[in-house]
């Protein structure tokens, strides 16, 4: 389990200001490649009464976020199911190894997927108040970067969502690809101020993005500009 609560900025790019953004980091910051890129999954998960969705639209300052995350196929790390926090201007997350998943996920449905996320959390003494549910699955590309000190920037392309059948496996739902990249900047709070004079050569403004409402969005549960 891990909890440290960071700042994070994002920024919503199209080609243009993704080429614009890719020489700032080459040129006007210390960001070196920390991690090979990586495909990224992800099922979002919430209760009966979408509560993450009207949290977030409603601009609720602690609110939670529940999703199972994995890279690639799965199989080295193996799935982790993840509990976001927000606090504020701040985020942080606890992270829950899935081990019964790490061989598998690919070949089981959502519901089978669901029940031994939650058969695993309660192993270690996780158990929620509610009832959660598969709402939608989400797949990206990820580049990372970081500084020197310690700031972290991803850019995610390739970004598709997909609808979630119960019964269904991963992957088997219609796909749906959103046109947009999105920049993230993760820090400590204790340097804001140089996390403020870097990023004001980049001429853009951040604006709040949720891969879970834009996706929901576009599969029509719900509306978020």
């Amino acid at each position: 389990m891990n909890q440290d609560y960071r700042y994070e900025i994002k920024f919503v790019l199209d080609n243009a200001k993704l080429s614009h953004c890719m020489k700032w980091l080459l040129y006007q910051t210390s960001a070196i490649r920390a991690f090979d890129t990586r495909i990224v999954n992800s099922i979002y998960f919430d209760d009966l009464s979408y509560s993450s969705v009207r949290d977030n639209l409603a601009g609720i300052s602690d609110r939670n976020k529940f999703r199972l995350r994995w890279y690639g196929n799965g199989d080295d790390e193996g799935p982790l199911f993840e509990i976001k926090s927000r606090n504020g201007r701040l985020g942080a997350k606890n992270i829950y190894h899935i081990k019964s998943l790490k061989k598998n996920i690919l070949s089981e449905n959502f519901d089978y997927i669901t029940g031994e996320c939650f058969k695993e959390l309660e192993r270690q003494n996780i158990i929620f108040d509610k009832y959660l549910a598969p709402t939608l699955q989400v797949k990206y590309e990820r580049e990372y970067f970081e500084t020197f000190n310690g700031i972290r920037i991803t850019i995610d392309q390739e970004i598709c969502f997909s609808d979630i059948q119960l019964y269904s496996k991963i992957n088997e739902n219609n796909k749906y690809t959103y046109p947009l990249k999105v920049m993230e900047i993760k820090f400590d709070p204790r340097i804001k101020d140089a996390v403020t004079d870097l990023i004001r050569p980049l001429n853009l403004t951040p604006r709040r993005h949720s891969k879970y409402l834009i996706g929901l969005s576009m599969l029509g549960y719900t509306k978020y500009i």
